[in-house]
């Protein structure tokens, strides 16, 4: 365990903090994802919904009558005001929803933290929790410490500060995401999805496609145009909707709860591409999951055996693929599928 969640496990041990936002401190300090080490400091923006907020009382926070604040106790008078001051800002615990933010360093990570529950710091200002609390919020965020010592926020068990906090809306919502907004105001889409609960989905397709046309599909629409092209057995033109999740992913447009769908419409893509007869697009998609194991496993598991990979499966990219994909799954203990 570094030392920045040490330092957090032990001021809730002793007791330091007082009421339920221990609690909120507890969970910022004790993720497991929510400290990066020192080689991969992450910047960049990041949204941010907002589930806790504290305001820092630094002279209650820090007990200098405990050993490790004692020399707090021995600055002068100059010097422990301007350490006060620096912490006398918002503590906040929540999940980045979006990033934009890279991992710099040893490992090299773009989108880094997205999904994640954190605790970040926002500096000293004019925010205060009512402002913030429960909102999602649109922000730089800086890594600026890695290994404790007295730096803010480094003694509150993060090293994550939020700077140009702008409040968008209420956490959870559409707000930041004009397209998902768009999305579930349209009647081409609300028809469209009534059309194909009632298994007319050719008609969903019409409506799917104006709203496209109109700017009104976001990552749940595409996915349910191209799955619908998919049920009519017309991949090519499933393609471009599919084709467009994909990207949005690849420029980490993706909001992290629309990831589920992302990861089906992606999946989707691929299989279009094999019953296109298009083994190298196909592969290009799957190999990605052989970066990440673990976290595909039924995506790898479902291209070993699903028929709609039966097209390219004896093509040399799919065979070179299977081989890679069978070792994966085996060291992870998924399925290693049949023969497609």
């Amino acid at each position: 365990m570094d030392r920045g969640r040490r330092t957090g496990y032990r001021l809730l041990n002793r007791g330091v903090l007082g009421g339920a936002f221990a609690a909120v401190l507890a969970a910022g300090a004790a993720s497991a994802d929510a400290y990066a080490g020192c080689l991969s400091l992450v910047t960049g923006p990041v949204v941010f919904d907002v589930q806790g907020c504290k305001a820092m009382e630094p002279e209650t926070y820090f007990d200098t009558s405990k050993p490790k604040y004692q020399w707090i106790g021995g600055l002068d008078a100059a010097g422990k005001k301007a350490f006060y001051n620096s912490y006398r800002g918002l503590y906040l615990r929540g999940k980045i929803v979006k990033s934009n933010a890279v991992a710099k360093g040893l490992n090299t990570e773009q989108g880094a933290l997205n999904g994640q529950d954190v605790g970040a710091f926002i500096p000293p200002g004019k925010m205060v929790c009512g402002n913030v609390n429960g909102k999602r919020l649109n922000s730089d965020l800086r890594e600026v410490c890695c290994d404790g010592g007295g730096d803010v926020p480094c003694l509150l068990g993060t090293g994550y500060m939020l700077n140009n906090v702008a409040v968008l809306g209420a956490a959870g919502s559409e707000a930041g995401d004009v397209t998902r907004k768009k999305a579930k105001e349209s009647k081409d889409v609300q028809a469209a999805e009534k059309a194909e609960a009632n298994g007319k989905t050719k008609d969903a397709i019409k409506l799917y496609e104006r709203a496209r046309a109109n700017g009104e599909l976001d990552v749940k629409g595409s996915y349910a145009l191209g799955l619908a092209y998919r049920k009519v057995d017309e991949c090519n033109n499933a393609v471009p909707p599919l084709k467009s999740v994909l990207e949005m992913s690849q420029q980490k447009k993706i909001f992290s709860d629309e990831e589920p769908i992302a990861r089906k419409a992606i999946f989707l893509l691929a299989k279009c591409y094999s019953k296109m007869n298009e083994p190298s697009q196909s592969v290009l998609i799957m190999q990605g999951y052989l970066l990440e194991p673990e976290k595909y496993k039924a995506e790898l598991s479902e291209s070993l055996s699903s028929k709609d990979f039966g097209w390219i499966k004896t093509s040399k990219e799919y065979r070179e693929y299977k081989k890679q994909a069978q070792k994966k799954l085996k060291k992870v203990g998924g399925s290693e599928g049949g023969e497609p």
